[in-house]
């Protein structure tokens, strides 16, 4: 189960959907937290914006630096099981109990507003710790293990799905569990964010074992490549320098705000601005359109490539925000649920080209940086430090727009047209100015079909002088 093998360039259906299915945990593990936190926290905690605001920045600041550094010691670690399965094994039963413990306050623990600053910013910490060291890891085995275009598309569509599945648990099991995630006249509403916490830890388990044990290997042509890795200094320089993964990050980084916003915003947009609607099931419909979408994608990335139809849907996305958030009044249901569908192509779009470009980014170096060796744990690591900067920047944002529109003092149903106008900038207008960024840098990005056809010419003769 832990062993480095020889393995055909093409792997097995099955391994495919077993190793898409820690993608579930992936996105489960954080977005749970990410989705009802802030929420949480602000109206049954009873910690102010500005607080958990402050909390979330200094977080985002520690996640960005942590990430980088794990993704370089998992390319340099050498085990007799490989290099990063040990590390997605060690993280495993430790995410699921931390995914428990951040509702704890509210419940088992009470304390001043301090207090359970502090405690939130601690186990946050901690949490980011643990999850880095499973997602570097778990991701970099991805461009590894699926070598060719053909499983690349294939993993591609079953990431997405399996993307979209665990934020549809993420978002939807709290429908069922909780409710009305910002009513705050619900005495039990605390132990019912816990009891959710723990099914979401319970999934997170079952899908990282069924990923670990059957969609997990490492192979035996990239087994000595720790050992030429080089340091954390130096591959940072090195990674730093790569002009296309530069403008990649800085795409990637402005996508992740875009995506990290939604869920935030979207409890406040639902029941606030246009009230008649459940943000659960908006969540769905969007996710559920994206993921319909995804074989679209693919053709028109064997179409156009990987940079064009990455600028198409990210141009798509940003048309169709706006129009989401301002055009629907208050009340109007269905009119909400079918702009939310229309954003939702777009939403799937960038989720399933978000891979296919880092894939690409890392064959670049591994073809063109002179070392040979593949380095996926660094590449990971670093744009994890670009995009764990969108949390920050997001609270920044939101405390900033929210103290400015009435919402510093919780009072839900009073912050009259100012607070309304407020929600619809942030899901509506702020992605807009991001996503524009992320276009820019796609149409310098200098990674065309012509080099990433070079690419698999040269890595096929690195591959073959290590055989």
């Amino acid at each position: 189960m832990m062993r480095i093998t020889e393995r055909p360039e093409e792997t097995k259906p099955l391994t495919r959907i077993a190793y898409s299915f820690g993608t579930l945990a992936d996105n489960l593990a954080l977005q749970n937290f990410m989705f009802l936190g802030f929420a949480y926290y602000l109206t049954h905690v009873g910690l102010q914006a500005w607080m958990i605001s402050v909390v979330w920045i200094m977080y985002s600041i520690w996640d960005a630096f942590d990430d980088p550094m794990i993704g370089v010691i998992s390319d340099r670690t050498k085990t007799r099981w490989g290099r990063r399965k040990i590390y997605v094994l060690i993280s495993w039963i430790p995410l699921c109990l931390l995914m428990i413990i951040l509702w704890f306050p509210g419940n088992l623990i009470q304390g001043t507003d301090l207090a359970i600053m502090v405690y939130l910013l601690a186990v946050l910490i901690l949490f980011d710790l643990i999850f880095t060291m499973f997602t570097v890891n778990f991701n970099g085995l991805w461009p590894e293990m699926f070598l060719t275009d053909h499983d690349r598309r294939r993993v591609g569509l079953w990431r997405s799905v399996f993307t979209i599945v665990g934020l549809l648990i993420a978002f939807l099991t709290p429908e069922f569990i909780i409710g009305d995630l910002i009513n705050q006249g619900d005495p039990e509403a605390p132990a019912k964010f816990l009891l959710n916490g723990i099914i979401a830890a319970a999934v997170v388990f079952v899908t990282i074992a069924i990923m670990f044990i059957w969609g997990s290997f490492e192979r035996k042509e990239f087994a000595k490549d720790a050992e030429n890795a080089p340091t954390w200094k130096e591959s940072f320089r090195i990674t730093l320098k790569n002009r296309a993964f530069v403008l990649y990050a800085i795409t990637a980084l402005a996508v992740f705000i875009v995506y990290n916003i939604l869920p935030t915003i979207v409890p406040f947009y639902a029941e606030v601005v246009i009230e008649n609607v459940d943000s659960g099931i908006v969540i769905f419909v969007a996710l559920l359109t994206g993921m319909l979408s995804t074989p679209l994608w693919m053709y028109l990335q064997r179409k156009l490539g990987i940079r064009k139809a990455y600028m198409l849907s990210i141009a798509f996305w940003a048309i169709s925000l706006p129009i989401m958030s301002f055009i629907p009044q208050k009340n109007d249901a269905l009119l909400t649920y079918i702009l939310v569908a229309v954003m939702g192509v777009g939403l799937g779009g960038s989720l399933y080209l978000y891979d296919q470009g880092i894939a690409v980014v890392i064959d670049d170096d591994s073809a063109r940086s002179g070392l040979r060796v593949r380095r996926e744990g660094a590449y990971y690591g670093v744009i994890a430090f670009f995009n764990r900067f969108s949390t920050g920047i997001n609270f920044a944002v939101i405390a900033f727009v929210f103290t400015g529109t009435g919402w510093g003092e919780w009072e839900i149903r009073d912050t009259g047209p100012m607070g309304e106008l407020g929600v619809r900038f942030l899901i509506g207008l702020w992605p807009v100015v991001i996503l524009v960024v992320a276009l820019i840098c796609l149409y310098f990005w200098p990674l065309r079909k012509e080099r990433i056809d070079q690419n698999k010419i040269i890595l096929d003769e690195i591959k073959q002088s290590k055989l």
